[in-house]
């Protein structure tokens, strides 16, 4: 399938919840509101090439090359969308990722919010209508909340909510909203330091997760906790409270392993080397006073958040301790992130 010069790329990032969402209704509805930090370094460009009037179709290639799994869903998703002006359009899409994908580094809100991004910047071009940097966000929000939940939080810089929530009159069920206005300067410059303790593919999908949450025997527990941590972490975000933000960071992420453990059936995705980080960051955070923490996704591997200042300290610690996860390929030193970026 060949193509003239029409071509649209776009890089965007992952994020990490800090508040996370797990379990859905309908289609693509969150059971809880979540909030997440968005990353800078971790991210996926994808490019969509088009051609007019040519009967329609869609090829996708993974870093250049066939892949057939996400072919599949990648086809699935564009044709839910149910978009008329696709109808006369063919398409190749081609997608790579800078980190492990299927890993639990949230690869898929990554994927799928730079498709969006391109289908949004796609609708404009064919519409001939531009849309405000709002507008824009929240339409590209809702397409790659489609795809992937998560992926809706990663169109904006710094920080993101999605659910609906008394606490926030303008939040929705349908779209991430932008928080990075709601950050204190103590969660500006936030460090994310991601130990790769498995770059395999997941033994359960993140899909499947969800799926289990439906007949949950904590599911309405679940709903009611994530609910409080959200309304308790807003005043801390706002007031740069780091002793509640980690007390919120770690119970969310925990829970979210319990929810697994404690499914019909149970699974377990963390490793040994997971619990070894989580005992090592919790001690370095009692032995010297500094505001360490960390989070899982759903997936093996450990986020260490801190303040960007005390980056020596840490690095000393990890040197020190965890001297095993200093060589390329077992850490990614990621950190807050501005948000996506369109690359001509």
């Amino acid at each position: 399938m060949m193509f003239k010069t029409n071509k649209i790329t776009w890089r965007s990032p992952s994020n990490i919840a800090i508040v996370k969402y797990w379990g859905k209704q309908g289609k693509q509805i969150p059971m809880n509101p979540s909030l997440s930090f968005t990353l800078d370094h971790c991210h996926t460009e994808t490019s969509v090439s088009w051609e007019l009037n040519s009967g329609g179709g869609i090829q996708f290639l993974y870093d250049g090359q066939p892949h057939p799994t996400f072919a599949e869903k990648v086809k699935k998703y564009i044709s839910g969308l149910q978009l008329p002006w696709m109808d006369d359009l063919a398409l190749v899409i081609d997608s790579k990722n800078n980190f492990p994908h299927s890993a639990g580094i949230a690869s898929s809100a990554s994927a799928m919010s730079a498709l969006a991004l391109c289908l949004v910047s796609l609708e404009e071009e064919l519409n001939g209508k531009g849309l405000d940097i709002c507008q824009f966000r929240t339409r590209a929000s809702e397409l790659a909340r489609l795809g992937s939940g998560s992926a809706c939080r990663s169109v904006y810089p710094e920080a993101s909510l999605w659910g609906q929530t008394d606490e926030v009159p303008y939040s929705s069920d349908l779209f991430g909203i932008d928080w990075s206005g709601d950050l204190a300067p103590e969660f500006k410059e936030v460090s994310d330091w991601i130990f790769i303790v498995s770059a395999s593919e997941k033994s359960v999908s993140s899909t499947a997760g969800h799926k289990l949450m439906e007949h949950h025997i904590y599911r309405e527990g679940r709903i009611a906790q994530a609910r409080q941590n959200l309304n308790h972490l807003i005043p801390a975000l706002r007031k740069g409270d780091w002793v509640s933000f980690i007390q919120i960071c770690e119970e969310e992420a925990l829970s979210l392993h319990g929810l697994m453990m404690s499914s019909r059936p149970s699974y377990v995705l963390l490793e040994p080397d997971s619990l070894r980080i989580i005992h090592a960051v919790r001690q370095f955070r009692e032995q010297s006073g500094l505001p360490v923490t960390f989070t899982i996704d759903a997936g093996p591997n450990i986020h260490l958040l801190f303040e960007s200042k005390y980056e020596s300290a840490v690095q000393e610690f990890v040197s020190r301790e965890l001297e095993d996860f200093i060589w390329p390929g077992k850490i990614i030193k990621d950190k807050m992130g501005k948000g996506p970026e369109r690359i001509s």
